[in-house]
């Protein structure tokens, strides 16, 4: 797992914690009297709440996830919210109904009245709920997408990602995340409407995300309209700023061709340029590892319908759009510590075609192309160049 060991240790600390009470509690209670037995029962019923009366098939439906994963959940979020005095929360059964709603939303991109109903709750209640919870579950992102800081854990992921495609020191899979939305409307010109156009020829809000070889989601950041050059997306992050200034050692991200090719940044080689089988041989391990980033894509709008589109842009602001998007990231990587399945095979996008850059870019970074024929040559030029 490439998130960081002491995230998970408190992840796992929590999950015990939630459920070794009720397990000592089945436990102790197996040995009273039946009558004993059945009160008890009737409690702990009571004590999972709206979650309790629902069967595992419903959940698997309703929210595309497992009965312990939404337990966990409930409880995670719940007490975040009881320890936050700036997001005053009523009972917990309202709590959790909202929570529900929300991860039906996500689920499923609307939320009927007959789930509402079959909650508790009204139309404005849960539609408050949802921007309560979302805001929440987005806040959980520093905790539970997480790029590998220490040394043993980078190794870790290069060794995986090495395992798979020959390449070395390689930590990440860099790709957009593109979700359709409504461009706001304009009176005057058409430029607020082409700069949502993305690549692939709709309307669209992205967010750069960075994946390891088993698909979870390592760092997401960046919402911005979808025609945003991907050079540009990458030099304003975060992570970006960390790999100039070494935060990452000398490891490799593996990106596209819409990318410069840096110190950090492993892009395909040019046809031009792929003048050896060793240069081919790097790009088909190269495309391989983008494929992947596509997958999780994939499987994230697979899972949360909501990412196949978000409605309209209000005023160009994007931050609804962010939370929404982060929040369904955040539950991606819980998703998988869970091993939920997902609830169909992930229908996969296209690779984005190439956007323009200005003649003379990438010239800052030339110097950088040797760094990556000499690793080309040491790892893939072996048969017979």
């Amino acid at each position: 797992m490439s998130f960081g060991g002491a995230v998970w240790l408190a992840v796992q600390e929590d999950l015990y914690r939630g459920f070794s009470s009720g397990y000592d509690h089945k436990n102790s209670s197996s040995s009273r009297s039946n009558i004993s037995s059945s009160s008890n029962s009737s409690s702990t019923e009571e004590s999972r709440g709206i979650l309790g009366r629902m069967d595992d098939y419903f959940l698997s439906q309703c929210f595309h996830s497992s009965r312990a994963c939404l337990a966990f959940l409930i409880d995670y979020v719940t007490s975040r919210l009881q320890k936050d005095v700036f997001r005053p929360v009523s009972d917990s059964a309202s709590v959790e109904a909202m929570i529900l709603a929300t991860l039906h939303f996500c689920s499923h991109g609307f939320l009927p009245k007959k789930i509402t109903d079959l909650l508790g709750l009204d139309q404005l209640a849960a539609a408050e709920g949802v921007n309560l919870i979302s805001k929440v579950l987005a806040d959980m992102s520093h905790s539970f997408i997480t790029f590998p800081g220490s040394y043993d854990d980078r190794m870790g992921v290069a060794q995986g990602f090495k395992n798979i495609s020959g390449i070395p020191n390689v930590v990440g899979v860099l790709g957009c995340l593109h979700v359709r939305v409504t461009p706001p409307p304009t009176t005057t010109t058409t430029t607020t409407e082409s700069l949502y156009l993305n690549p692939l020829g709709y309307n669209s809000v992205m967010m750069q995300i960075i994946s390891d070889v088993d698909g979870n989601l390592l760092s997401v950041e960046q919402c911005c309209p979808g025609g945003t050059l991907e050079k540009t997306v990458w030099e304003k992050s975060n992570i970006y700023q960390e790999f100039i200034n070494f935060q990452h050692g000398q490891t490799w991200l593996v990106g596209g061709k819409g990318l410069p090719q840096s110190r950090h940044m492993l892009t395909p080689v040019q046809r031009t340029q792929s003048k050896t089988s060793a240069a081919e041989r790097f790009n088909a391990a190269h495309s391989a590892l983008l494929s992947s980033n596509q997958h999780v894509i994939g499987c994230l709008k697979t899972r949360f319908q909501c990412l196949h589109g978000l409605g309209a842009v209000q005023d160009n602001k994007l931050e609804p759009f962010s939370r929404i998007i982060t929040a369904c990231c955040v539950l991606h990587n819980i998703y998988k510590k869970f091993s939920v399945p997902l609830p169909r095979e992930p229908v996969l996008e296209p690779l984005p075609p190439v956007q323009v850059r200005k003649e003379g870019e990438e010239k800052s970074f030339c110097y950088m192309g040797e760094t990556q024929e000499d690793m080309i040559e040491m790892c893939f030029g072996n048969d017979g160049d």
